[in-house]
């Protein structure tokens, strides 16, 4: 949900690219994410539901090899797919740090489900769960229009499960996190706002985002924003 947009934002930070930063937000096949923007994860194995497990399983030493190569990093800047990763102590290891806590309103989760499918580019249907359960196993005897709409209702089913984990979640860390609705990225305001507390939170200089910078990406995104 806009994970990669936000991440790209903050690379404008002048302890990243500063303001020479290409915020054009180039996306992948439907050209309505920011995959192929100048963002980068700063460390691999850090991203999704296998590696927020594979993190809580590590042991102490593990995990400070794991992080070590942030020391390096003027301002390391992460997209975690999974709001899992709040049950791990990142005030263990780390003296500063912000989660973005992106959270759409209950009413939006299908049509985020829907963006979530289109921002996947080409999506393996056989590698889906609901395949597994059909009866006709070569895909090309099944109508298009179907196997598009079971996949969307996979992510759908996802963004749900993942809002109902949040939703029982009881242990956020309410000083480090700021909860972000993802709808608010076409408000100037708003998205300022986010910034400016972010900044204050980690004691960084603050940045401004110009709107005009960013309304290219708002305006492909439009079918899915209030």
């Amino acid at each position: 949900m806009f994970g990669t947009f936000i991440c790209s934002l903050f690379m404008k930070n002048k302890l990243c690219r500063g303001n020479n930063l290409n915020l054009t937000f180039p996306g992948d096949q439907y050209n309505i994410n920011a995959h192929r923007s100048e963002y980068n994860d700063t460390l691999d194995n850090f991203h999704d539901d296998a590696h927020s497990l594979s993190l809580l399983k590590k042991t102490n030493d593990e995990l400070i090899d794991f992080f070590e190569p942030l020391q390096s990093v003027n301002l390391g800047i992460h997209r975690l797919a999974t709001y899992k990763f709040l049950k791990f102590n990142f005030k263990k290891y780390f003296s500063r740090f912000v989660i973005v806590l992106v959270k759409p309103d209950l009413d939006r989760l299908d049509i985020y489900g829907e963006r979530f499918d289109k921002s996947t580019g080409h999506p393996n249907y056989q590698s889906q769960w609901w395949a597994k359960n059909l009866k006709k196993k070569d895909f090309n005897d099944v109508p298009k229009f179907f196997l598009e709409k079971m996949s969307i209702k996979e992510k759908q089913k996802f963004i749900k499960s993942q809002r109902d984990w949040l939703d029982n979640f009881i242990e956020i860390d309410q000083k480090n996190t700021i909860v972000f609705n993802p709808d608010d990225i076409v408000d100037p305001n708003l998205l300022q706002q986010m910034i400016d507390r972010v900044c204050k939170s980690i004691e960084i200089e603050n940045f401004k985002i110009r709107f005009d910078e960013i309304k290219e990406f708002i305006g492909r995104n439009r079918k899915y924003l209030k």
